[in-house]
């Protein structure tokens, strides 16, 4: 039996906090934080047992994930 760990890109407060800093944020500043958080999000999920690929991976469903949400608050976003 194997343990797997719970994807990030579904802690959904994870994403949302992520999501309204880079709103607050433009340009360079912006980029900063999302490289930054990246770059962080890696490591935690090679720490929580992923694979090099898949935590990339996984990085990769945080920023779709993020992405979602940021134009999910857009004015006249509807489901």
């Amino acid at each position: 039996m194997s343990v797997v760990a719970f994807p990030i890109s579904r802690e959904i407060s994870t994403v949302r906090l992520i999501a309204n800093t880079i709103g607050q944020l433009h340009g360079e500043d912006a980029v900063t934080f999302w490289r930054e958080t990246a770059s962080h999000l890696l490591s935690v999920a090679i720490e929580r047992g992923y694979e090099t690929e898949a935590a990339r991976h996984e990085v990769r469903q945080v920023f779709d994930a993020v992405q979602l949400t940021l134009h999910k608050s857009l004015p006249g976003f509807a489901d």
